[in-house]
């Protein structure tokens, strides 16, 4: 008999390519999978994969397969979303995905009055840069810089994030103060990668190098904000976070670098469930309540 764990694994495999990609996304050891695999070629009678020095690749019979199993598991999730969303007890667990920039400090600290109003349920935090596959079951809620494609998603626009340039008070003592966005071009600026501000909602590059390299890039959100904190130049900043920095100086009044909203994301069945909509509701307050730091506006 086929084992839907065996073809759980061999479907992740086959998506991250190989065993060392494939563990942690998993949170299992590469003996595990190595094993797991072994019994289901055991079962079926053949190699589904060929090991090369690149990693896995699918054999014919694993091509064959793989559609098949990748309904199956669509089935399974939507089976589990199906069950879950009939649950109305205000206990079990919620998993909130969030990028690192929100997630790692803010929403852990500011979700903590719903444990108090709910003791039942347990609360996940998944601090993310990638995009939760919520079809997937990989997340209950996700908090997304911008309003997913899918039919089967339900999602609501809750705040909107600013970002000013800033720079912390060493900086200015040693560099000085610009007073017109026209004097950066004598300062050391810390700049983002490109495909981080693909779902901004306003941008100008050349506004923040204006002819001059750029001192520190990243394509890490909180490694950029670490960079300003630490004096490395000027660079754009979440104003509501830098807004709780007394190291931290706003330049050129409220000039907006950049904005994104701030989208609550859940699958349609989940929205049934009573401890997924208790959360649901509770962070669109809470963002909500936040608007106007969100915007720079205190």
């Amino acid at each position: 008999m086929l084992s839907w764990d065996d073809l759980k694994y061999f479907l992740a495999m086959a998506e991250y390519g190989s065993l060392s990609a494939t563990a942690p996304k998993l949170n299992v050891s590469q003996p595990t999978l190595s094993r797991r695999l072994t019994a289901l070629e055991e079962t079926v009678g053949a190699e589904l994969f060929s090991r090369t020095r690149n990693g896995l690749e699918l054999t014919s019979l694993g091509e064959q397969l793989i559609d098949h199993i990748r309904h199956m598991s669509d089935d399974v999730h939507a089976i589990e979303r199906l069950i879950t969303g009939r649950d109305e007890a205000l206990k079990g667990s919620v998993v909130v995905s969030a990028i690192e920039i929100i997630g790692a400090e803010w929403l852990v600290k500011c979700i903590r009055p719903f444990r108090d109003q709910f003791p039942g349920i347990t609360v996940e935090v998944k601090v993310e840069n990638n995009t939760a596959d919520l079809l997937r079951r990989e997340a209950d809620i996700a908090m997304r810089m911008f309003r997913p494609e899918q039919n089967d998603l339900i999602a609501k626009k809750t705040v909107t994030m600013n970002y000013g340039f800033y720079a912390s008070r060493d900086y200015i003592e040693r560099k000085g103060k610009p007073e017109t966005i026209s004097n950066l071009k004598d300062h050391d600026i810390i700049l983002p990668h490109d495909e981080m501000l693909a779902y901004t909602n306003t941008y100008s590059r050349k506004t923040m190098l204006n002819g001059n390299s750029s001192a520190f890039r990243s394509n890490n959100m909180l490694a950029l904000s670490t960079a300003v904190r630490e004096g490395y130049g000027i660079g754009a900043y979440s104003c509501f976070l830098a807004s709780q920095d007394k190291n931290l100086i706003r330049l050129f009044n409220d000039y907006v670098v950049f904005s994104a909203d701030i989208w609550l994301v859940s699958h349609a069945d989940l929205k049934r469930s009573a401890r997924i909509r208790a959360m649901f509701d509770f962070l669109n307050d809470m963002l909500t309540a936040h608007r106007d730091a969100f915007a720079g506006r205190l």
